[in-house]
């Protein structure tokens, strides 16, 4: 486990307070920041990742206190609930924001989605910047989310320091999950492995909304296609014949399973795990020469199963 030394994270910080673009770990996935507050620093965001200007980003803080300054009073009371059980963590909660936050940030809308990362270097590297830190995930617009700093990379994109951290502590692995609070409201927009019982039983007396799939992108992940390899990705079917070029993922081992090139994202489907390494099992295929074509299992949307099929029902849209 990478140690991160405090010369590269104050190199790093200064570059974010300079106006910079640096990528650097989450628990969920390598995030590219810049200064919140600083509109053309942001404005880097959306041009290295190629990403269009209506999708919002995710402001990262390392102080909860910081909302107040970030969102709009009043602030709604369900709130503070939700920091209380889940912060710092992988949820994003999207409220009203205040007028410090640039428009470029919140694509124009009036919400802002805010989180606090509990990964132990990206919060030393917030609270050494000092500021609110935007960032989407780090990868070209609609490709895979990365994992690694290895994953950053290969990207090739127009970033100014990337923070090499190869630390896993609590890898969820996918991006977190977002929810809207509006009049004592909580609506999930873009599922995680938080899921709603988990707010449910957190949170005494609340009822936690999922609404259906017509809704506005006040938040990102909301596009139908994303999160997708540079190679073709299909769900594998009954009725699918495998053939020669075929790298195949599965969620759980059997003795059947005759392919000669196959990744196993879990050995017992424990859908955890499944999360954890379901993007870095579509890296390792989309950088094997051998294959060519990517089948994928599906699973249960039950639970976290909900937010892992969300994020490959994405990813093989554009090949359907």
């Amino acid at each position: 486990m990478e140690l991160i030394s405090k010369d590269k994270l104050n190199i790093a910080a200064d570059c974010l307070r300079n106006g910079g673009l640096v990528a650097f770990p989450t628990e969920t996935v390598y995030g590219l920041g810049a200064n919140a507050l600083n509109p053309i620093a942001v404005a880097g965001i959306f041009e290295a990742k190629k990403r269009p200007s209506f999708d919002p980003l995710i402001v990262h803080i390392a102080d909860a206190e910081k909302v107040y300054e970030l969102f709009a009073s009043p602030i709604d009371p369900l709130v503070f609930q939700l920091i209380e059980k889940f912060w710092p963590g992988p949820l994003t909660i999207v409220h009203k924001k205040s007028g410090i936050v640039p428009d470029i940030v919140t694509s124009g809308l009036n919400e802002v989605a805010v989180r606090m990362p509990s990964h132990p270097v990206a919060l030393d590297l917030i609270r050494l910047a000092g500021i609110p830190v935007a960032a989407p995930s780090a990868n070209l617009f609609g490709q895979l989310s990365p994992t690694t700093h290895k994953h950053v990379a290969k990207q090739k994109m127009n970033i100014d320091y990337i923070v090499t951290s190869d630390e896993k502590t609590d890898n969820v692995g996918i991006e977190s999950t977002v929810v809207s609070v509006e009049n004592g409201q909580c609506t999930i927009l873009r599922p995680g492995v938080i899921i709603a019982k988990d707010i449910e039983e957190a949170i005494e007396g609340i009822t936690v909304h999922i609404p259906g799939k017509n809704i506005k992108i006040s938040s990102p992940g909301l596009l139908k296609s994303h999160y997708s390899p540079t190679k073709p990705l299909y769900f594998l079917t009954d009725n699918i014949k495998i053939e020669e070029g075929s790298g195949v993922i599965f969620h759980s081992k059997t003795a059947d399973q005759p392919y000669p090139v196959c990744i196993y994202t879990s050995l017992t489907g424990n859908l955890l795990e499944i999360a954890s390494n379901l993007f870095s099992a579509l890296h390792e295929m989309e950088e094997n020469p051998l294959v060519k074509t990517i089948y994928i299992q599906k699973v249960e949307e039950k639970g976290i199963g909900v937010a892992i099929m969300d994020r490959l029902n994405k990813a093989t849209h554009q090949y359907l």
